[in-house]
């Protein structure tokens, strides 16, 4: 019996002082957080104050004249956040108009304008340059700004519907359709229905007849 009872004297004597170490680490804690309070605020009166990422004003930071600081900080409410301030320009940086590096760069941005095609007697890529001669007909088809013919093939109903457009006609749009309908006819040995849209200046015909009609294109001039 006057084992056990030892046992749990010594026992007890040990919680307590274990209990007395974290309430000692506690009080030592409390008091370097109302002492590092203590000194914010004086920085704060003196005009001693640092700036985190966002630029707002940090309390807590020690930072000496010309150096920069990259803390950054979580507020969990608004009322608790500080004020956003006006951003400045946290790196050196030196502005160099027209330096010899420029010309790597410039090649790599799009050109403002297309520029002309060199004329050539063949064409890696199969394009087919537009012929004077094209200028003379009642009908007109312009090209585009990549110097492409305008012709297009819309498919919808997931491949079911293929419409070929032919766009930016100018001149008798009525007879450039007779003539494309005929073309179409005597090549693939069936009718082919069109549909002429005089404002929009375009003519779509039933089936995909793309390369058809880039070939009597070409063949015009155009």
């Amino acid at each position: 019996m006057t084992a056990g009872v030892r046992h749990n004297v010594s026992f007890e004597t040990n919680n307590i002082v274990l209990i007395a170490l974290v309430a000692i680490l506690y009080s030592l804690f409390k008091m370097a957080t109302v002492w590092r309070s203590q000194c914010a605020f004086a920085r704060l009166f003196a005009g001693k104050t640092g700036q985190i990422l966002n630029n707002a004003t940090d309390l807590g930071t020690k930072l000496g004249p010309g150096s920069q600081s990259v803390i950054s900080r979580k507020y969990s409410t608004y009322g608790t956040s500080p004020y956003i301030t006006k951003i400045k320009e946290q790196y050196d940086y030196e502005i160099v108009k027209n330096p010899p590096e420029w010309a790597y760069v410039q090649r790599l941005l799009p050109f403002d304008t297309i520029p002309q095609v060199t004329p050539k007697e063949s064409y890696p890529s199969g394009w087919v340059p537009p012929k004077e001669e094209a200028k003379s007909l009642p009908y007109f088809l312009a090209r585009t700004k990549n110097h492409e013919l305008p012709i297009y093939l819309n498919i919808t109903y997931r491949g079911i519907r293929q419409i070929t457009k032919i766009k930016r006609i100018e001149g008798d749009i009525w007879l450039l359709n007779d003539e494309i309908k005929q073309y179409l006819k005597e090549k693939n040995k069936r009718y082919v229905e069109t549909r002429v849209h005089e404002v929009g200046r375009f003519i779509e015909t039933k089936g995909d007849y793309v390369n058809d009609l880039v070939q009597w294109a070409h063949s015009k001039g155009f």
